[in-house]
């Protein structure tokens, strides 16, 4: 004979799998920010294509050939533009 779960039972194991469910659906969350991330690396923001990696005065630029961006990393311009400034912007490519 069983017995019926009481009323406490059933809260905890309520309450247990609510946050089992929460629990799975943040990591399945993080998987596909992840998996979405994998998928844009060294990809063009604007325009999707495959970035290349040129070197310019030390420099790691990565450069879009189908729309022609270049994409600098945090303070990679600045530093470009200071080793630069005898011969101004025209002279950085």
């Amino acid at each position: 004979m069983t017995s019926k779960p009481s009323r406490n039972e059933e809260e905890y194991f309520t309450k247990l799998e609510a946050q089992r469910t929460t629990s799975l659906k943040k990591s399945a969350q993080l998987e596909a920010e992840l998996a979405e991330r994998r998928t844009h690396f060294m990809r063009c923001p604007r325009c999707g294509g495959h970035l290349t990696v040129e070197h310019h005065s030390g420099i790691e630029v990565e450069h879009c050939p189908e729309c022609h961006g270049l994409w600098f990393d945090e303070g990679e311009a600045e530093r470009l533009v200071n080793r630069n400034a005898s011969t101004g912007v025209s002279g950085l490519f």
